[in-house]
């Protein structure tokens, strides 16, 4: 049976979304007419992580568990990948796009002698009774085209995956086959882990917000207002390319192709034309608030409520009126 496999990421111990979205994508496109197995390398392995990974859709987890594994590191990773993928002979594997999935990927496939497509956004497959080849669609030349790469001639084909771009779902009445694997470490790592430091920054990460306040070129002064604003409403600024490389926010609120792919339940785009580069990030957001100038922007064609006006005066506005409707509630 044809079989695909997904890089089950953790990290603090703690199973990272990514690869419940892979399952969750694979396991919808595919159904059961292809076999899907999620890797699951870790330190430590709990049972509630099996029983999640399991209703996200895979038919079989390969758990290789190793004190080796409790942190990252470069050359215990895709050993143990490595041997896991020899053994199995996957047609295809998947990995996010994390800066884990970036590490791990390319060193895998160089070892398996294997193509890789790096940081896609669609995936599309293609079954008959002898192979089953992946469909990789990612941008291109900063987001003016999209390529879909396919690798026919080797496996596993390989693919590193956004996170954020697909949902997760679940099926609590899916159940996987626990396939313990035992990998042998035949040599010390040159890789020393000599701390792991939490990071300083008070911001959520922006795949996990539910509002987004967005601002872009055109309100590149008023990022105090729309501060104000997500500390009123419990939400998160987020920005457009130009706002990060003008240095106004840090790189971590970038949304678009080369910043972080979010689908909040609300967005709001205040100041953002809606280059290709940007919507490619947020369309996927289930009500989304656009405010700008220009009656023709092409984020007017994906808002669900399209406000033609200046976003330097909404915004004062809309922090006035988030403030009234509070202190009513209060």
């Amino acid at each position: 049976m044809r079989t695909l496999a997904v890089f089950i990421e953790q990290r603090n111990e703690n199973v990272c979304p990514v690869g419940l979205e892979l399952l969750s994508e694979v396991s919808r496109l595919l159904d059961h007419r292809v076999h899907i197995v999620a890797v699951y390398p870790a330190g430590k392995i709990k049972d509630e992580d099996l029983k999640t990974i399991s209703k996200c859709g895979a038919h079989e987890i390969i758990t290789v568990e190793d004190e080796r594994l409790l942190v990252y590191d470069t050359t215990y990773y895709a050993d143990a990948l490595d041997q896991v993928i020899k053994a199995n002979d996957f047609d295809v594997l998947l990995l996010g796009s994390t800066l884990l999935g970036r590490d791990l990927g390319p060193r895998l496939s160089a070892r398996l002698g294997t193509g890789l497509t790096a940081d896609a956004t669609i995936l599309e497959f293609e079954e008959s009774e002898e192979r089953l080849d992946l469909y990789a669609t990612r941008p291109a030349l900063g987001g003016n085209l999209f390529a879909t790469i396919m690798c026919p001639n080797t496996k596993p084909q390989m693919a590193t995956v956004r996170p954020g771009v697909f949902s997760i779902a679940v099926d609590e009445k899916n159940v996987a086959e626990i396939s313990p694997f035992k990998a042998e470490f035949n040599h010390k790592s040159k890789v020393k882990v000599i701390n792991v430091k939490a990071s300083e920054s008070k911001h959520i990460d922006l795949t996990k917000a539910k509002l987004i306040i967005s601002g872009g070129r055109g309100v590149a002064t008023m990022f105090q207002t729309l501060k104000d604003i997500a500390e009123l409403t419990g939400g998160e600024v987020a920005a457009s390319r130009a706002v990060v490389d003008s240095q106004i926010q840090p790189r971590d609120r970038l949304v678009g192709q080369t910043g972080s792919t979010v689908r909040p339940s609300v967005y709001v785009a205040s100041g953002i034309s809606g280059a290709i580069q940007h919507i490619a990030g947020m369309d996927k957001s289930e009500l989304i608030i656009a405010v700008n100038t220009d009656p023709n922007a092409l984020i007017f064609n994906i808002a669900d409520v399209s406000i033609i006006a200046d976003a330097n005066k909404v915004l004062p506005l809309l922090k006035e009126e988030v403030k009234r409707i509070r202190e009513l509630h209060n």
